[in-house]
């Protein structure tokens, strides 16, 4: 009988799959892009000048903010990218980490590997390769990363304990994180019967509570972790509805869905 975690990767994997086989740059995204139904003036996760820098089709307007800009990298660092989709975060840092550096990006849907790996083979990114994997249980080596980065996916993670543990394994001493993901704020009780009543395939279906996500994040043992950014997420009226639902009026605030991004550091001294 399949647990709910593998269910839930399968629908992952199933909706992920569907929007690498039909989604171009011009099509509205699931949940997450801010440049649809955003609040009036809103400016977009990413500039019009970054999304020309990477390979044509690599963005697909998935993301919850732009982890490569908090991450500041540095020329020659190593790179992993979990949750990579069609690559556009993996380019970008390919971009600023140089041909010195090293860039890999993990997926575990075939139909995102397979259009990121042609992004690739139309560029000129010898410092990039793409892998198939689990981000709960990455095939890659401890302390050999600089810095890892992800862009909503670990809210869609069943274990994201896990996670953030194999990213601490992962980067090596005094390595760093920077991540854009989803959290859900409010009354921590009604915040999980709002996520009760969301769609399988909903972005925030299995997105924390805020003070929840923090705590996971610094139980792995990283430190001066801080939220560097945030906006409202693209999947609120999804919890709007689901709070409608619940019988309250949710512009009391009392759930709300953030995309926030978030830095931090696993202790130590890099080399």
């Amino acid at each position: 009988m399949k647990t709910t975690a593998t269910e839930q990767k399968e629908n992952v994997r199933a909706a992920y799959g569907e929007v690498a086989r039909t989604r171009d740059a011009h099509t509205a995204a699931a949940c997450c892009e801010p440049t649809c139904c955003a609040p009036a003036g809103h400016a977009p996760d990413y500039s019009p000048e970054e999304i020309a820098s990477v390979p044509e089709g690599a963005y697909l307007g998935e993301g919850s903010g732009n982890p490569v800009r908090a991450a500041q990298l540095q020329p020659g660092e190593h790179v992993v990218d979990l949750g990579c989709g069609a690559g556009m975060d993996t380019f970008l840092a390919a971009n600023q980490v140089g041909k010195a550096g090293h860039v890999i990006g993990l997926d575990m849907t075939p139909e995102m590997l397979e259009r990121a790996r042609a992004n690739a083979a139309r560029s000129d990114y010898p410092q990039v390769e793409f892998r198939q994997a689990d981000i709960e249980h990455p095939p890659l080596h401890p302390n050999s990363a600089d810095v890892v980065l992800s862009n909503c996916v670990i809210n869609l993670a069943p274990d994201k304990a896990a996670v953030y543990r194999e990213i601490f394994r992962v980067l090596k001493p005094g390595g760093r994180f920077a991540i854009a993901d989803i959290v859900l704020r409010g009354d921590a009780g009604l915040v999980h019967q709002a996520a009760e009543k969301l769609a399988p395939g909903s972005c925030v279906v299995s997105a924390l509570e805020e003070n929840e996500y923090l705590a996971v994040i610094k139980a792995a043992g990283f430190e001066d972790v801080t939220i560097v950014a945030e906006r409202p997420a693209l999947s609120q009226p999804q919890v709007a509805e689901a709070a409608r639902e619940l019988g309250f009026d949710p512009g009391d605030k009392r759930v709300s869905a953030e995309a926030v991004t978030l830095v931090g550091r696993k202790p130590g001294q890099t080399n």
